[in-house]
């Protein structure tokens, strides 16, 4: 049932707490080999692979063997996964082998778009972030090597490293919601914390659910928009 004075805004600052407490919480160190399914590269020199990139080894790298500007690495990552930080780990000992132009995209394979380009400062040698903070989950991450430094042709990368949790994978117990942590939430400051444990049980459980059959609902054309604004 629904608590004594609850409220729909205080729904949304819940809502808003967990969303919060995630980010906090949930993001670890180096989550590449959990979190990635496969990387896929355009091209390879011999000795060279992809698997070079998630080896986390200092001394190895993917080199790219083929025409410049067509350079890429294709990141499918696990069911699920929210990426906060991607970094290129850069091979330093080349100045013309290292990306200067680097452009990221995400989304279905067949339907990738643009999320951001970067332009690497000249003076960086080691690990650059080129992503961060999304806040769904992209099936595929492509790295697209637009240009080397000094006109270079192949490009080499000593390795890919990615902070990120699962989408929702919150790890719920009564003492999360302790007086301290609520300051910053004034709609939940004076609610009791079994109360708003279990309030936080059932909004996680619905998110599952509604996440399971989303994309049966969400229309697929501008046709449809009144369907979408009756399931708003």
């Amino acid at each position: 049932s629904v608590p004594l004075g609850w409220s729909y805004e205080r729904d949304i600052e819940l809502g808003r707490f967990l969303y919060d407490h995630s980010e906090r919480e949930l993001q670890r160190g180096d989550c590449t080999k959990e979190h990635l399914s496969s990387v896929e590269v355009s091209s390879q020199a011999e000795d060279c692979s992809a698997a070079h990139l998630t080896d986390n080894q200092t001394c190895t790298f993917w080199e790219s063997n083929g025409p410049p500007g067509q350079h890429w690495v294709r990141l499918n990552m696990k069911k699920g996964t929210i990426v906060k930080n991607l970094w290129l780990m850069l091979d330093g000992q080349s100045s013309s082998y290292i990306p200067r132009r680097v452009a990221v995209y995400g989304g279905t394979p067949n339907r990738l778009q643009h999320l951001r380009t970067i332009l690497i400062n000249e003076n960086s040698f080691k690990d650059v972030c080129i992503l961060r903070d999304m806040k769904t989950h992209l099936p595929v991450l492509e790295i697209r090597i637009l240009e080397c430094r000094d006109q270079g042709y192949n490009v080499r990368l000593r390795g890919i490293k990615i902070k990120s949790f699962w989408e929702w994978d919150l790890i719920l117990n009564a003492d999360m919601f302790q007086l301290p942590r609520l300051v910053r939430y004034p709609l939940l400051e004076g609610v009791d914390a079994d109360v708003l444990y279990r309030r936080a049980v059932l909004i996680q459980r619905f998110v599952q659910l509604l996440d399971s059959v989303l994309h049966y609902l969400i229309p697929l054309s501008e046709d449809s928009i009144g369907t979408f604004n009756v399931l708003r």
